[in-house]
């Protein structure tokens, strides 16, 4: 069943929270976190899953207490993510955990969220090592209804790519 954005709080976006390439999970703090999806018209997903793949792991994830959030991956040399809301201040959180790589050598990435680039050269491994939960958050607005939020992979020779384990959309609170 499609979930679609509903409004709510000042802005009039409600969270959104998306499990990327594992399935529906409720948080320890009782949020849901949906599945996973191609993009749909009036909705949100993933734009195009052509040369991405999901990778998951049951090894343990350091610095979380949310370890399905962390276990799934999914990667390509490009990704996005379309959420089609109502237009306003909203915060974007990108949970990441390097599942595969166990050096330095792993992949760098960009983030690009309403095509301004927010992470360039990101390495997962390198900010936190294998296994670990690495948390970055950004203030964005909803323009022409829609968010954006892409991810680039930046090493060569690419690998796979980008990887992010989950995004959280919700509305920035007012000043």
């Amino acid at each position: 069943m499609a979930t679609s954005p509903r409004k709510s709080g000042a802005t009039g976006i409600a969270p959104i929270r998306v499990n990327i390439g594992g399935g529906r999970y409720k948080d320890k703090s009782g949020a849901l976190w949906q599945a996973d999806k191609a993009y749909v018209a009036g909705s949100w997903g993933l734009l195009s899953s052509a040369g991405t793949d999901v990778m998951s792991t049951k090894d343990r994830i350091a610095g979380t207490d949310d370890q399905p959030l962390f276990q799934s991956i999914r990667v390509g040399e490009r990704m996005g993510y379309r959420f089609d809301l109502p237009n306003g201040a909203c915060r974007v959180r990108i949970l990441f955990a390097e599942i595969y790589w166990e050096s330095a050598d792993a992949e760098d990435e960009a983030v690009i969220i309403q095509d301004k680039e927010v992470l360039s050269h990101f390495n997962i491994f390198s900010e936190a090592g294998h296994d670990a939960a690495v948390e970055k958050t950004f203030d964005a607005r909803v323009a022409n209804g829609k968010l954006e939020v892409l991810f680039e992979g930046q090493s060569l020779p690419m690998h796979s790519g980008a990887r992010a384990c989950a995004i959280e959309i919700t509305p920035k609170a007012a000043k």
